[in-house]
């Protein structure tokens, strides 16, 4: 079932989930873990520096700007899938599902990835997310059953049925 964000929740989620770190420290700060990056500057860096994630989730735009990039000599396993904006389609959080079977996986998603930093919290059972706040910096998310808990109850009181 595809998921819409409630306007009135909005401004909660651009706020970030996780620690704000500088991207000159984002070496020291996920050196060894396991990462998952969503969006294409963050996925980026991170590859510049030399790690390969066990996820990226990008859609070949950065602040809405179309980019051309080839990733897709730099993963594994390839995966597809269709999210709107301002939404978590049922199709994305099965390529998410189907990620966590894999190491170096590259989910190229049509529309936008903002979101999917929720479901990706809720399926991995372990590591740590990256996504880039606009304008501040590098968003790092530990996964654990804290912030599940905390995912869970946004995706209950900010989301609805797509109709």
């Amino acid at each position: 079932m595809d998921l819409i964000l409630k306007k009135e929740c909005i401004e909660i989620l651009k706020k970030p989930l996780g620690n704000l770190i500088n991207p000159d420290n984002l070496l020291e700060s996920i050196k060894g873990k396991e990462i998952i990056t969503v969006g294409d500057k963050v996925t980026q860096t991170a590859l510049e520096l030399g790690f390969k994630p066990k996820l990226s989730i990008i859609d070949y735009k950065i602040e809405r700007k179309e980019i051309t990039c080839n990733y897709k000599d730099l993963f594994e396993n390839i995966l597809k899938s269709d999210n709107e904006a301002g939404g978590i389609s049922e199709n994305a959080v099965k390529e998410i599902k189907e990620s966590v079977k894999y190491n170096n996986t590259l989910l190229e998603i049509e529309g936008e990835e903002d979101l999917l930093v929720l479901p990706v919290v809720l399926e991995y059972e372990r590591g740590v997310v990256l996504y880039g706040q606009p304008g501040e910096g590098i968003v790092m998310l530990e996964i654990n059953p804290e912030k599940k808990e905390e995912i869970r109850k946004l995706y209950f009181n900010c989301f609805r049925d797509k109709l």
